[in-house]
């Protein structure tokens, strides 16, 4: 079957509201559902693909002219990613490099991967080469809650739906996050690998070195697998320092959404593991090349995964393909833009999934998830916290 040419290129805008006992908090504010921005592509062969370009927070006034504007470039195209990609890529100058519109180019990127999958009838990551590992370890990304006895409970959970590994935040004060770290550790079990997210780059007032390192040496002997973005994310060398003196392995670069800073965290031995999100840095593509990256300095991916479907299924294709690859994120927060638009949803077993074989990213947008229109009052309210007592 021959590639099919790009005719069509949408914004779908889709939200879920959450029941009240859905609705859940983290250090940036109060979630009271999920929104999510989605491009559509179609083929002139009759075929569609989804891609995401993120969760809606801007959305809708700022995306649609700029997903109007995409779809004025990629028309008449063929549905190639790498063509698609660098077009698209060329005409960034005249919206500013990275920003909100190198998620709109992811999102069009990754519906031109689905797009040519369904037309070809293959999985994304055929059209990748293959897979270099079909067992994908996977971590439940929750941890919320700040009673040491709610997590507990939490724990019980991810652990008996088939997880071995689990992320929790911190920032309640060393004392409470420490009974907090030790609740979690003993319910894990001593093999299971725990991560903490302190989660700076949302915060106000956020902690500085000394305040971190002093935070973790009460931490070490629960023996964390990482802490996740301990400072702001312009610190590189307090970053530096941190992994210098601290037995933790570094995680960071979630909100990144061009390579310029991961560069400078990998040149200064300020990281282990980067978690850039293909929905943010422009797609699969350049998620792979910065996966080359991390790979070329010791440094593994594990990629942030707050998405909905086809960013989930984007960002776990990139690490069932990349040699870099290390963990898949799986949050355990409602959002039904991400379990509807699963082909085939996770099914976690000993701690590893593994992907199917549906065509594209394997995703499906039915009538009923296409009629969840948006809704403002789905998403954020966003406030500020302080990161340590």
């Amino acid at each position: 079957m021959s590639t099919p040419t790009i005719v069509g290129c949408e914004l779908e805008i889709l939200s879920a509201r959450y029941r009240p006992d859905e609705v859940w908090s983290w250090p940036g504010g109060v979630y009271h559902g999920w929104t999510s921005a989605f491009v559509r592509l179609v083929g002139s062969d009759g075929s569609h693909g989804y891609g995401e370009i993120g969760d809606g927070l801007n959305v809708p006034l700022l995306l649609r002219p700029m997903v109007d504007r995409a779809a004025g470039l990629v028309r008449g195209l063929p549905a190639e990613p790498r063509t698609v990609l660098d077009r698209l890529t060329r005409s960034a100058p005249g919206w500013g490099h990275g920003g909100l519109f190198q998620s709109v180019i992811g999102g069009v990127e990754m519906a031109t991967f689905d797009l040519l999958g369904h037309a070809l009838g293959v999985p994304v990551r055929t059209l990748l080469g293959g897979a270099v590992r079909s067992d994908l370890p996977v971590y439940a990304s929750g941890g919320l809650s700040a009673d040491p006895d709610e997590l507990r409970h939490e724990v019980r959970r991810h652990v008996a739906d088939g997880f071995r590994a689990v992320k929790i935040r911190i920032g309640h004060g060393v004392d409470l996050d420490r009974k907090r770290v030790e609740a979690v550790r003993e319910e894990l079990g001593p093999d299971g690998a725990l991560m903490l997210d302190l989660g700076a780059s949302y915060l106000a007032d956020p902690p500085d070195v000394r305040e971190v390192v002093d935070l973790m040496r009460s931490m070490e002997p629960m023996r964390p697998y990482w802490l996740e973005d301990p400072l702001p994310r312009d610190d590189v060398a307090g970053h530096a320092i941190l992994r210098s003196e601290l037995d933790t392995r570094l995680a960071t670069g979630e909100n990144e959404r061009t390579p310029d800073h991961i560069r400078r965290l990998i040149d200064a031995q300020a990281v282990d593991v980067i978690q850039t999100d293909a929905v943010y840095v422009g797609g699969i593509l350049r998620q792979l090349e910065l996966a080359s990256l991390a790979e070329s300095a010791g440094v593994r991916l594990a990629p942030h995964t707050w998405c909905s479907g086809p960013g989930l299924m984007a960002n776990a294709t990139v690490v069932a393909c990349a040699p870099a690859g290390l963990y898949v994120e799986v949050p355990r927060v409602p959002n039904p833009l991400r379990e509807r638009t699963m082909v085939q949803p996770f099914v976690v077993d000993d701690g590893v999934v593994r992907l199917g074989d549906a065509p594209g990213l394997g995703v499906h947008f039915d009538e009923t998830v296409l009629s969840w229109s948006f809704d403002p009052e789905a998403g954020p309210r966003l406030h500020n916290a302080r990161a340590t007592d």
